[in-house]
């Protein structure tokens, strides 16, 4: 079946974007939006007022839930009764990741979406603790770890140390992240830490981080990974919002997270991310199982993973051969200006000349004009502040 008659019968389907409001699911709304593919958007706008994906010109619907349960519910009760041509489902958010897990028995029959193998195993290689287990049982080096109740200190790791969340689920996750260097640091930390258990891990400066995004089908036993990413710039507790992307080649780390997710049967889009030591060392860090923010650097690339996903779910195969860019230059205009100007690490005019330079972005677009043109009011503001401080 060639490509002409693959989009057709493609077509035929509900392609559902369930998310909350961020430029993540909006490159999922666009990569299926220039295949031709209008998607229906369920939009949880109980943290998120939306402000991006409702200006995008991409999408068929968009229904507004008050919760990701209801959007499920939603979901289930308006496109669960098309078994003939079962709709594609798209997450982009940890939380709603794990609760598609957690109702597999009840969708896996209705639906493609993103999965395991059973019920409840990706919500349980969403905690750091399993899926660092899993990382070092198939060859990956891990930094070591402990998991603590608030308040207890190391028994057996050495100081520098990093807190960490259990799970990306919790709310407010990215605030239990501390860089702790003494016991008095670890002490202080505690005092701002909401979580009744942390996992501490070893904490090593690194020189970069190595990020790739793929997808797979066919229980995991399909796997591509075709471009990995370095940050131009980051922060020692952060990734940056300015990327560099290359083509990835076959690899110890990719046979690594091959293995893994072959043994979460994992069907979907993913990322994952190594941190890279002054030695070159790469260390695990974590499996993201739904798409990432980068995921539409890699459509600009020739590489659509929301629809040649769609298509492997479908058709248990792909045309896997990709005009792959020798390399891809990409910003998150808004997360890199906060990160850079705002810090003081950059001019406005450097900035600048990195936006005008970037080869992708994920809020600008010139196809898709209105979401940005929401954003760049606040864009102003921020610039204008800036200014004034200077």
């Amino acid at each position: 079946m060639n490509k002409i008659e693959r989009d057709k019968e493609l077509k035929k389907h509900k392609f559902i974007v369930f998310c909350s409001d961020h430029y993540n699911p909006l490159g999922i709304v666009r990569s299926l939006g220039e295949e031709g593919i209008k998607p229906i958007v369920v939009l949880n706008i109980e943290k998120v007022k939306p402000y991006l994906i409702v200006k995008s010109k991409y999408p068929a619907e968009i229904h507004e839930v008050n919760t990701a349960e209801e959007g499920l519910k939603f979901i289930i009760e308006h496109y669960g009764d098309e078994k003939e041509c079962k709709p594609f489902i798209y997450s982009s958010s940890d939380d709603i990741c794990q609760l598609l897990d957690q109702n597999y028995d009840k969708l896996k029959d209705s639906f493609f979406f993103f999965h395991g193998k059973t019920q409840g195993i990706v919500s349980k290689y969403l905690n750091k603790n399993d899926i660092n287990e899993l990382a070092l049982e198939k060859g990956c080096k891990v930094l070591s770890n402990e998991i603590l109740k608030r308040g207890e200190l190391p028994k057996t790791l050495r100081y520098p140390v990093i807190t960490k969340a259990l799970s990306s689920t919790l709310f407010a996750w990215k605030d239990e992240m501390h860089i702790c260097n003494t016991e008095e640091d670890l002490k202080q930390s505690y005092k701002e830490i909401r979580s009744d258990e942390i996992l501490v891990q070893e904490y090593i400066h690194k020189k970069n981080e190595l990020c790739v995004d793929g997808f797979s089908f066919n229980g995991g036993e399909s796997v591509y990974i075709p471009y990995y990413s370095n940050y131009l710039r980051f922060s020692d507790i952060s990734y940056g919002g300015y990327i560099l992307l290359k083509q990835f080649e076959e690899c110890a780390e990719y046979c690594q997270l091959r293995e893994m997710l072959k043994t979460v049967g994992f069907t979907g889009i993913f990322s994952a991310e190594f941190l890279v030591d002054k030695d070159n060392n790469n260390w695990f860090l974590e499996i993201n199982f739904r798409n990432s923010t980068w995921s539409y650097a890699y459509t600009f690339g020739n590489v659509n993973m929301p629809y040649l996903w769609a298509e492997g779910e479908l058709f248990g195969d792909i045309n896997d051969k990709f005009e792959l860019l020798p390399e891809i230059k990409a910003i998150s205009e808004g997360e890199d200006y906060v990160m850079s100007v705002q810090n003081g690490d950059l001019s406005i005019k450097e900035w600048f000349r990195d936006f005008k330079d970037a080869d992708v972005h994920f809020l600008y677009n010139k196809n898709d004009k209105r979401p940005f043109s929401v954003y760049v009011y606040l864009l102003k503001r921020i610039i204008k502040r800036t200014l004034h401080m200077e």
